[in-house]
Order: structure tokens, then sequence, then C-alpha cells
């Protein structure tokens, strides 16, 4: 058993660590923290069964500590030291579940009275937790050969007789019939949020919390059913889609509409309980030999029928014919874009999206035929304004939504506001001259000891190089070239005329690695060799 003291006054913990007989108490390990935050490193590092701590600290109270431990599920007794006699501080500590609260100064052989039935405390929540694991033990076991066998028999191409399932069944003891039933439901989830057209915020912090609520909902949302959650499979763990399997009650029937309202529920309390949306795709009650084949059709039907978020699809077998692409109004689109009306464009798209949906033709290569093309319109329309598009999406955020932009209408719909939104504002940002020049001084200030040149340049202002040369000499009277020549010359004259650094080092720091080549530079621009300038500047001074 380990004891962790926390107390800002090393003088309390040397007494407590040198007076008390830990050894004798039961005590293996006494680690001691000044502050909260050695406290939950050593938490997260070791088991701690017991905390002594103060109240008062300079960087965060115990009772701050205490309701740490207790959301990070730490079964750990906790009693605290304080020198105040504060109603509210016992109170808070009672709600926190503290085993006792102890004023100071300090009588030893009372707490160890405290500290003792503190001990019995710990050792009777073991033998509790001890009884309580080894039935969850079996269940859990018995859970993950389950599990382990429905994700190793789904993804398999093999079709297994019903001899060879029966075999597999056997020697992982797990208690299915053939005449088993059960009813898959496909579940993906949209754990995201674009903000402000530029940061991706997901509701999931722990993927293993997100599972274990998801589950906890789709459980209670299908409690009334005479069916029960036999497992429950994370399908990728690339994606945020899953399988929920049920297993019939022997003797059960299920109707299908009862099933249909149960998945509507569990859609509503996983948006208002998960913050997040999802689409659940019912499978038909199926035997256990015909699960794998109707898991792989429903599988196939989630990626060729595109739709809404929220809603509830029913197995179909899908029609083998590929869908149609009838283009949308381009010229329309093109129009929006050119008037800057983004809200006429937005609710172009989404009418036409939405009117394929309704007639039953949005499909995956339908809907990536749109995505090309609105694409192909918006960058067009950059180039037009000499703006790089390949250059202005790129990075984490673009490259997240365009892989879930063929999820759902709501996500492509996502994806093309983001192109729309970004697009409208870097052409507004290039229409004033200024601003554009302003970054290009800025970065110049900054970087004049790199390699700096006019496709450097485009990387940072999303420019055609060629427009950059152009539009730059005619705001700033001078060419590109040579206002970085005139910015790393007046930096070297500073240097040669208030420092004592060597010339070569000097040339380096402003970007020329060459010392002949900056000496015939700085030359050009002031008449003066560097020698001849510091010396002439030493004179000067």
């Amino acid at each position: 058993m380990n004891i962790l003291i926390v107390d800002d006054d090393r003088f309390v913990i040397a007494a407590l660590k040198q007076k008390m007989d830990w050894p004798s108490l039961g005590i293996k390990e006494v680690y001691s923290a000044s502050n909260i935050r050695q406290a939950q490193s050593i938490f997260q590092a070791k088991p701690i069964h017991l905390l002594i701590s103060d109240i008062e600290m300079p960087q965060g109270s115990g009772l701050e500590l205490l309701s740490w431990i207790r959301s990070e599920k730490y079964e750990t007794q906790a009693i605290f030291l304080t020198n105040y006699a504060d109603f509210n501080y016992a109170q808070k500590a009672i709600e926190l579940q503290s085993f006792d609260y102890y004023l100071k100064p300090i009588e030893f052989d009372k707490l160890e009275l405290i500290i003792k039935k503190a001990i019995k405390k710990v050792e009777t929540s073991k033998i509790k937790e001890q009884s309580i694991g080894t039935g969850n033990y079996w269940q859990k076991n018995k859970e993950e050969h389950q599990q382990h066998f429905w994700e190793k028999h789904l993804k398999e191409d093999i079709r297994l007789t019903e001899e060879d399932l029966q075999k597999q069944l056997k020697i992982k003891q797990i208690d299915y019939s053939l005449g088993d039933s059960f009813v898959p439901l496909l579940i993906d989830c949209f754990p995201y949020k674009l903000v402000n057209y530029q940061t991706i915020h997901s509701v999931i912090e722990q993927e293993s919390h997100f599972q274990l609520k998801l589950k906890t909902v789709i459980t209670d949302a299908f409690r009334s059913h005479p069916i029960h959650l036999d497992s429950f499979l994370k399908l990728n763990q690339n994606t945020d889609d899953y399988l929920a399997l049920f297993r019939l009650n022997d003797g059960a029937d299920v109707l299908l509409d009862e099933l249909v309202s149960s998945s509507n529920e569990l859609i509503a309390t996983a948006q208002e309980k998960l913050n997040c949306a999802i689409q659940c795709r019912l499978g038909p009650v199926r035997s256990l030999g015909n699960v794998k084949q109707t898991f792989k059709e429903l599988h196939a039907s989630k990626k060729e029928s595109i739709d809404f978020r929220n809603n509830v699809f029913l197995f179909t077998h899908q029609d083998k014919e590929d869908k149609k692409y009838t283009e949308p109004n381009f010229q329309l689109l093109e129009h929006y874009l050119e008037t800057e009306n983004r809200l006429s464009f937005m609710n172009k798209c989404d009418q036409y999206l939405t009117s394929l949906a309704n007639k039953k033709i949005l499909s995956y290569s339908v809907l990536c035929s749109f995505r090309l093309d609105v694409t192909q319109i918006i960058y067009t329309h950059l180039k037009k304004k000499e703006i790089l598009a390949n250059k202005l999406f790129q990075g984490k955020t673009h490259d997240f939504l365009l892989e879930q932009s063929s999820r759902s209408i709501e996500d492509i719909m996502i994806y093309i506001s983001y192109l729309v939104d970004v697009s409208l504002e870097y052409m507004a940002f290039t229409d004033s001259q200024k601003s554009v020049i302003t970054t290009i001084c800025d970065y110049i200030d900054q970087h004049y000891q790199e390699n700096i040149n006019r496709n450097s340049l485009a990387k940072v202002v999303y420019l055609s190089p060629d427009y950059i040369a152009r539009f730059f000499k005619k705001e700033m009277g001078v060419s590109l070239v040579h206002y970085i020549i005139q910015k790393r010359v007046a930096v070297a004259k500073e240097l040669l005329a208030h420092t004592d650094l060597p010339i070569h080092i000097i040339s380096d720091k402003v970007g020329y690695g060459n010392y002949s080549y900056f000496t015939k530079i700085f030359k050009k621009e002031t008449h003066y060799t560097p020698v001849d300038f510091r010396k002439n500047s030493i004179f000067k001074s």
C-alpha cells in the first residue's frame, strides 16, 4: 500500500515521514509533493491508496487535487490537514468523499488512529473490488471472445460452411447456435465541427470514453425490445463507424417499425448527450450463418447511397446500374462567385444535392463528380485573381474536410463552404494591395537572411510569382530583388558600424554565403567595400 503526502511546508512533510511508523501500518512507499502538479504526476506514475494533503497551498488547494482525483477515477482515501476550521472547506471535503478532515497542529497519535481507519477502508474496498472483479472478469472475458469472433469472422473473405462455423464457436467457447438470429445496425458518427472555417473541433476527448458512452446510449435506446446488444465493434481505427449486433431472445419476434423508432431515439439521444450527429443503417433479422453477408451488403450500401445525417436507413439490395451524373448550372454558380454572393452559391449547391437525394440518385461517384466540378469552378476563379489555389488550400484542415466530404450531404456542404469562405476572405485580402505588400515586406524583414525569391514568397501570399513581381514593383517603385538587396545591405551596414563581428560572419547573417559576392553587392549599393565602410564609420564616430 502506498501513501502520498502533499504540503507546501517541507517541515510538515519531513515530520510526517520521520515520526510515523509507516511499515508497521502496512505502508510500503511514502511519496511526497509540494504542489498539485507534482502530486498529479505521482498519481499518474504510481498507485496511490492513501492521500494526506494540506488544503491551503499557493499553487492550488488540496480540494482541487481531490476533485481531479475523483474525475480521473482513482480509488484513493483522502485525509485533509488545515490550519483553519472553515465550514466551507469541511463541506467541500465531504462532497468530494474525503475520509477525514484534521486541524493542525498535528498530534501524531490521533493522526495515526485516523490513518489506521483509512487503511482499513482501503482494504475493505479492495476485497469488494476483487469480488466484483471476479464476476466482471468472467463477463468481460465472454464479451471479448464474442467481439474477437465477430471481428475476425466479418473481415474474412472466406465463406464458412455451417460445420466450420460450429467448430469455431466450439473452439472459442461461444454459446451461439446456428439457429440464433441477429439484427445488425451500422452506425456512422460525425463527431467534429468546423469553427470559423479554420479549426476542426472534435467532441471526442478520449476515444475509449466516447465508445463507452455510445454503447450505453445504444443499449438504452433498444432496452424495450426482445433483443439485447450482443457485440459492439469499431469497424476501422481511422474512421468513426461502428457495428452494433443485437441478438434476439429465444422465440422472440421484432417489429421493423419499432426498431426504426428506437434508432431515431438513438439519434436524438446521441445529439443531446454526446453532442454528435449520427447515421443509422438498419439491417434485417438474419440467422448466424447469414450475418456476414448481410453486413457486407449493408456496408457497401453505406458508401453508395449518400444522404443527410441524423437519419435511419433501411437495408435494400442496391441497384447495380450506375447512377448518371447530371451537371448543375455552372454558369449560375460562377456568377455567384464573381459577385461574391456566398449565400446564393451555397443555397444552389444545397438545393442540387437535396434534389438528387430525394430522387435516390446521389451516389458516391455522383457526389465525387459534383465535388470535382465545384472545386474546379472555385480554383478557376482564384486563378483569374492570380491566387494559387493549390497553395491556399493545403494543410490538415483542408485534408480532413476533403476526406470527410463524401460521407454525407452535410459533410460535402461543409467542405464547399470552407472552400468558398477561404476564397472570399483571401480575395478581399488581395484586393487591398497594401495588405499584400505589407505581408511581403514583413516577411522579408524577418527572413532576409534566408534564400528569398518570388517563388518562396508565392508560398507565403498564395499568389503567382509573376504577379508578385509585377505589382510589387508597381506599388513600391523598386523591384522585389532590389528591395531584398536593400534590406540586406541596410542590416549589414548596422552590423559593420556597431559590432565587431568579422565581415564573413556578417555576410552569412544577411543571407550571402559567398563573401566575394556580398562585397560586390555591398559596394554597388554603397560605393564602399565592407572594410572601407567599417573604417569610415569608426572615423565618423
